[in-house]
């Protein structure tokens, strides 16, 4: 049986501040940010069939639903070909057929919400407010900002900001990676996947990363106090810190602590590095300033606060340059 593609073209401005709203099946998606005003969303199906007649009937039965207004856009799957009962009527009507991709372009701006079965997702730029659900796919998020709502069954997401942004995450049985300039608020649920955090954390708001068996790795600058509550969880820093507490409540705290992290987790251990946004200064150039120094009382005054993790090598290195 030949096979027939058709397109859906879908075009409604929203305006830079309005909302679009996507949720199909089986169907690779990709949101491109721009500075215009309108959605455009092209879906694109692959359809069985024994003539072009034929598939020109199909199509019209396929054709996803489009719900416009005054700035809003809302695109779903046409009732009773959403996911196996829709797939067991084409196949029943002596057809297959299927949602090939979706691409959309929307206002950066725009709040976007996103809802997809066996579906890899990737959206680019944009910088106002996002949900997204996702069971059985990967998630990428790029150029982004703002604030972003994920829920995740069964796949990875990948987060790479170039603003600032509010992280909610609910996470099963996948791996999370965050990078960003800031973290206004990060709120992590895994189950069994892996968190890996990188980033300045905001000290106006707590944080927190819960998980059952996943690992906790933070990437970021000084100033933290992480709250371990994790009875087989084991603790390792890269940068110079005070470890708190015992048993299932410690503390790991860097520099001045004023940002506060919780880690919560059953078996998951937390690492703590420093930021690849922000590589700093090394405890090598901080010995050399500290060598330059001509004031052997302060030099011993900083290297003993460095060493006991009072202060890390950024704030040594502010330290040295105001008494130079």
């Amino acid at each position: 049986m030949p096979t027939y593609r058709r397109v859906q073209d879908i075009d409604h401005e929203i305006g830079p501040g309005g909302a679009l709203s996507l949720a199909v099946t089986s169907a690779d998606v990709r949101l491109t940010a721009t500075a215009g005003a309108s959605a455009l969303v092209r879906a694109t199906f692959e359809i069985g069939a024994a003539s072009d007649q034929e598939a020109d009937e199909a199509f019209e039965t396929l054709r996803l639903s489009v719900h416009a207004a005054d700035g809003t856009l809302a695109v779903d799957e046409p009732n009773g070909h959403r996911g196996l009962g829709g797939a067991i009527s084409r196949l029943l009507a002596g057809r297959t057929a299927e949602l090939y991709g979706v691409e959309v372009e929307a206002p950066a701006g725009c709040r976007l919400e996103v809802r997809v079965v066996s579906s890899d997702v990737q959206a680019s730029g944009f910088n106002g407010s996002q949900h997204v659900q996702s069971v059985s796919g990967d998630l990428r998020l790029i150029d982004a900002g703002g604030d972003l709502d994920v829920d995740s069954v069964s796949g990875d997401v990948s987060l790479r900001a170039i603003a600032p942004v509010s992280l909610t995450m609910n996470n099963v049985s996948g791996d999370l990676s965050a990078q960003a300039p800031t973290f206004e608020h990060l709120r992590i649920q895994s189950v069994s996947g892996d968190v890996s955090v990188d980033g300045e954390l905001s000290a106006a708001t707590p944080h927190a990363v819960d998980t059952v068996s996943g690992d906790f790795r933070l990437a970021s600058g000084s100033g933290i106090t992480v709250a371990v509550r994790g009875m087989s969880t084991d603790i390792h820093s890269a940068l110079p810190h005070r470890l708190e507490g015992r048993a299932d409540r410690r503390r790991l705290v860097l520099g001045d602590g004023a940002v506060s992290v919780v880690f919560n987790s059953m078996s998951g251990d937390l690492a703590v590095t420093r930021s690849r946004q922000r590589p700093g200064p090394t405890e090598a150039s901080v010995a050399s300033a500290l060598a330059a120094a001509t004031n052997a009382d302060e030099r011993s005054e900083i290297l003993g606060a460095l060493e006991r993790g009072e202060i890390d090598v950024d704030e040594a290195m502010r330290r040295l340059g105001d008494r130079a």
